[in-house]
């Protein structure tokens, strides 16, 4: 993983590789592991305490932003940036189970399909439309909302408990969502000569969000042995990832690909090359 030698990184990518293998015996394998009773019972637990935590707070904002005590957009962008970090440290609390990964991916899995629910129409949630939406319209959950529990779903199968997936999923979380916030507060004179709907005030903290959770969060798993310690190597290698996606964050490309989707891949494409 680029903290301690060769051997920590091709185990990442092997893990990495193996999540992408679904041949027949491997999907007989996993049922068998099932019906043998290999679900922890701390994993459980984890995971309906992790899913029970994130509706709290998704409930707790979409409260907030219906009695008009936060600005709308500012609802939707603290959902955006406090529940991702909250649960790629849930991962710390899992076993070493071979199904940890997919009961852990439940939980942004459940979040996403009530997001799809509310945003087809099936369920109705005034109050959850007004905290997730930009604009007040129900079909907005079913965008950069719906894609960001996707990314956190298929990225916790596939990079669980791995440098690449962890600093990936910081700057979708922390940086993306700080740039929205600072940008809109700060970034009024200061727009981008290439994109005047992006500010210096709001890269400057896309920059400084993603690498400062990215580090925490690294640091948070190296302390509990799932990485290997950290190093000046590191470190440059989250930086130049952090940099490059403050650069695709602030494109005018979004018109043509939502910033949760171009972001996010675009960071999972460097790291699964420099971890």
């Amino acid at each position: 993983d680029g903290r301690g030698g060769g051997r920590r990184r091709s185990r990442g990518n092997a893990m990495a590789a193996q999540a992408f293998t679904f041949a027949p015996e491997s999907l007989e394998g996993t049922v068998a592991t099932f019906a043998a009773g290999a679900v922890q019972k701390q994993d459980v637990a984890v995971t309906l305490g992790a899913l029970a935590g994130s509706l709290a707070v998704v409930k707790g904002f979409d409260a907030l932003a219906e009695r008009g005590l936060i600005e709308q957009n500012l609802s939707r962008k603290l959902i955006h940036t406090t529940c991702g970090p909250l649960f790629i440290l849930s991962w710390l609390f899992f076993t070493n189970s071979d199904l940890a990964r997919y009961l852990s991916a439940v939980i942004p899995f459940v979040n996403g399909l009530r997001l799809f629910l509310i945003g087809s129409g099936t369920v109705a949630n005034a109050a959850a439309v007004k905290a997730v939406s930009r604009k007040g319209g129900r079909e907005e959950l079913l965008k950069g909302p719906f894609y960001y529990t996707i990314v956190l779903t298929l990225s916790t199968v596939v990079f669980w408990r791995n440098p690449t997936g962890i600093v990936a999923l910081s700057i979708m979380c922390g940086g993306d969502g700080l740039a929205d916030i600072i940008g809109r507060r700060f970034g009024g004179n200061n727009s981008l000569f290439y994109n005047r709907s992006k500010s210096v005030a709001g890269s400057t903290a896309m920059f400084l969000g993603s690498f400062l959770l990215s580090e925490f969060l690294l640091m948070a798993f190296t302390g509990f042995g799932f990485l290997d310690s950290m190093n000046a190597e590191t470190t440059a290698r989250v930086l130049f990832i952090c940099g490059v996606t403050t650069v695709v964050e602030s494109l005018p490309i979004n018109k043509y690909i939502d910033d949760n989707i171009s972001v996010p891949l675009v960071a999972l494409a460097l790291g699964s090359n420099l971890f």
